[in-house]
C-alpha cells in the first residue's frame, strides 16, 4: 500500500468519442467524464477534489490502480505536450544569438506559421542592424524551409527562396492571409510593423484588417516615433484612405516632441506638413510646432517647404498663432521659385483662401503666359481649372479692369455633387419647403458661375418673411440668402471645421452681396424630426438677421 503525506487531489480522466454531423460534415470531438468507481478498484475510496479546480472545468485524472505499488501516473495530455513545445520553441528562438542557433530552431518538425515568421522577423532585424548579411542565410535550406512553411502555393514558395530583406516583412505577410496576418503583427517591432504599412502602400493594397491590427499595435508601442516613420507613417495612410484618429492622434503627439531636436532635415517635415493636409487633420498644436519649426530653422527651409504648410494651413482654415514671419516669406515668394507652375498655383488660391493675397499673385496665374506653363504638362487638371475660375471671378469683383482668365479654361468643367452630398442637400431643401413653400420663393442649384455650386437661394425681410426673388434685387430693406450645406467631406477631422476652401466660398458669396447660410453635418442631422431641423435652419436664419443690417 502506498502511504503519501499531506493532501492528495486525485484528477478524474476524460474519454473521447466522435461523434459526426451531417451539417459540416466535419468530426466533432467530445469529452465525457469517467465515473471514478470504473478506474477505481477501491469503491470506498474518496478523492479529495480541489473546488477551484472543478469550478474551472479542469477535472483531475486518477491513477490506473491504488493498490498496486508499481503503477505509473498517467502521460501528458497531447494538448499539453502542445503548448510545452510551443513554449520551448518561443524560448529558443528569444535566446538565439546567431543566424545557426536561429535557424537550428527550424529543424524540428513542429515549427508553425507563427514561428517561422517570428524567426524571419529576428533575422530581418540582424540584417537591418547589419549584425548579419542576407548571404548568411538565404540559400540555407532551413531558411528555405521557413518560407516554404509561411508560403500558401508552390509557386509562392518558390518566389520565397529568392526573398531578399528589402521586402522581408512585406512580402511574408503579403503571402499570407489578411486575417491570419493581422494576428501575427503583435509579433513585429516598431520598424517592421511601419514597413508593413509602407509595402501595402507600395501594392495599393488597403486591407482593412491588416491597418487595423497596425494602427492597434503601433499606438500600444512605448517607443517614440521619430520625424521619418511618422512621415513615412502618414504618407501610407494618405494613399491608403486610412484616417484613423487613434494612430493621427498618437503621430502628432510625438511629431511634437521630436521637431525640437531636428535641425537639418526640413524634407521630412515637409513631407509630414503635406500628409496633414491631405487627410484633412486639424491637429492645431502639431500644426503650430510645424510652424515654429520652419520660423526658426528658415535658413534651411526651402521656397516648396514654405509654400506646402501655407497650402495646408490654407486647406484646415488655420492661421498658426505668432506666424507673422511665416506668411511675410510665403508672401515674398516668387513664381520662377515653385518647381512647377500648378505649385505656383495652388500657392496662390491658397493665399487667397486665408485672405492674404495680393493683387499681384492673382493676376500672375490670369495671365496667357501662365496658362501656356500650365498647358505644357498636358490638359490642365479640373481641380487647377477650378481654382483658376475661383481666382478670376474674386479678381473681376475686386479689381476691376484687371486681366482675366481666357474663357475657354472654364468651358467643360463639371460641377456636381457626390451621391451622399446630394442625399444631404435634398433633406436640406425639403426642411426649407416648410419656412419657403413656393417655388418662385426658393431657387436650387445654383451655379455660382465662380467655379462652385451653392445649394439654395432665398430672400427674406427684417422679420424673417419670405420675399420673391424677382423682387429681392429691388429691394434694400431684403436680405438676399446663400445656403452651403457642408457634410463630413467638407468638414476636418480632429477639430472639426469647415475646410478653407468653403470659407472662401462664403466669401465670394458674401462679396456678390448673400448673406451665408452654412448647414454643417455637426449641427443639423436629416434624421431628426422635420420640426427639430425647422426649428434649427429658423434659429440660424435669426442669426444671420440679427448679426448684419439689410443691404
Amino acid at each position: 500500500m502506498l502511504k503519501f503525506s499531506g493532501s492528495i487531489i486525485w484528477r478524474l480522466g476524460g474519454r473521447t468519442i466522435t461523434r459526426t454531423y451531417s451539417s459540416s460534415g466535419a468530426a466533432i470531438h467530445k469529452g465525457n467524464q469517467l465515473d471514478a468507481s470504473e478506474s477505481s478498484p477501491d469503491k470506498n475510496f474518496k478523492p479529495v477534489v480541489d473546488e477551484d479546480k472543478e469550478n474551472s472545468g479542469l477535472v483531475a485524472a486518477v491513477f490506473a490502480s491504488l493498490s498496486n505499488p508499481e503503477s505509473v501516473v498517467q502521460k501528458p495530455s497531447p494538448k499539453s505536450l502542445k503548448q510545452n513545445r510551443v513554449q520551448q520553441l518561443d524560448s529558443e528562438i528569444l535566446k538565439a544569438t546567431d543566424v545557426d542557433s536561429l535557424l537550428v530552431v527550424a529543424e524540428n518538425s513542429t515549427v508553425s506559421r507563427r514561428h517561422a515568421l517570428k524567426m524571419v522577423s529576428v533575422l530581418s532585424e540582424w540584417s537591418s542592424n547589419n549584425k548579419v548579411k542576407i548571404s548568411d542565410f538565404e540559400k540555407d535550406p532551413r531558411f528555405l524551409k521557413l518560407c516554404r512553411i509561411l508560403a500558401r502555393t508552390p509557386t509562392t514558395a518558390q518566389a520565397m527562396t529568392s526573398l531578399t530583406m528589402a521586402e522581408d516583412l512585406s512580402t511574408v505577410l503579403g503571402i499570407t492571409g489578411d486575417d491570419e496576418a493581422a494576428r501575427l503583427i503583435s509579433n513585429l517591432t516598431l520598424p517592421q510593423m511601419i514597413k508593413v504599412m509602407k509595402a501595402l502602400h507600395s501594392k495599393s493594397r488597403r486591407s482593412t484588417p491588416l491597418l487595423r491590427a497596425l494602427s492597434h499595435n503601433i499606438n500600444k508601442t512605448s517607443e517614440i516615433i521619430d520625424l521619418k516613420k511618422s512621415a513615412d507613417l502618414l504618407f501610407s495612410m494618405v494613399s491608403l484612405n486610412f484616417p484613423d484618429p487613434v494612430l493621427l492622434d498618437r503621430i502628432c503627439n510625438d511629431v511634437i516632441e521630436c521637431l525640437p531636436s531636428n535641425n537639418e532635415k526640413p524634407a521630412v517635415v515637409n513631407s509630414i506638413i503635406v500628409s496633414l493636409g491631405l487627410l484633412k487633420y486639424r491637429h492645431e498644436a502639431a500644426l503650430t510646432a510645424v510652424s515654429d519649426w520652419i520660423q526658426k530653422n528658415n535658413t534651411i527651409c526651402r521656397p516648396g517647404d514654405v509654400a506646402s504648410a501655407v497650402i495646408t494651413f490654407a486647406t484646415l482654415d488655420f492661421v498658426p498663432p505668432q506666424s507673422e514671419q511665416l506668411f511675410e516669406t510665403a508672401v515674398s515668394l516668387k513664381e520662377d521659385e515653385m518647381v512647377k507652375a500648378s505649385i505656383w498655383l495652388d500657392l496662390t488660391f491658397s493665399l487667397l483662401t486665408l485672405n492674404k493675397a495680393e493683387k499681384h499673385h492673382l493676376v500672375s496665374t490670369l495671365r496667357p503666359e501662365f496658362i501656356d506653363k500650365l498647358l505644357s504638362s498636358g490638359e490642365i487638371p479640373i481641380p487647377s481649372r477650378r481654382k483658376l475660375m475661383v481666382i478670376d471671378a474674386y479678381v473681376g469683383l475686386t479689381y476691376p479692369g484687371s486681366p482675366r482668365l481666357p474663357e475657354d479654361i472654364s468651358v467643360g468643367v463639371p460641377l456636381v455633387y457626390t451621391k451622399e452630398k446630394t442625399a444631404y442637400i435634398q433633406s436640406i431643401m425639403d426642411t426649407f419647403k416648410s419656412l419657403v413653400s413656393a417655388e418662385t420663393f426658393l431657387k436650387k442649384e445654383c451655379n455660382s458661375s465662380m467655379g462652385f455650386l451653392y445649394d439654395g437661394e432665398f430672400a427674406v425681410d427684417s422679420k424673417c418673411h419670405p420675399v420673391p426673388l424677382q423682387k429681392a434685387a429691388s429691394h434694400k430693406s431684403v436680405f438676399r440668402i446663400a445656403v452651403l450645406g457642408l457634410d463630413y467631406h467638407d468638414m476636418t477631422r480632429k477639430s472639426v471645421h469647415p475646410l478653407g476652401i468653403n470659407q472662401l466660398y462664403s466669401r465670394l458669396l458674401e462679396v456678390k452681396g448673400f448673406k451665408v447660410l452654412q448647414v454643417p453635418y455637426t449641427e443639423y442631422n436629416p434624421k431628426d424630426k422635420l420640426v427639430a431641423r425647422v426649428e434649427y435652419i429658423e434659429k440660424k436664419l435669426k442669426q444671420i438677421i440679427s448679426s448684419t443690417p439689410a443691404s
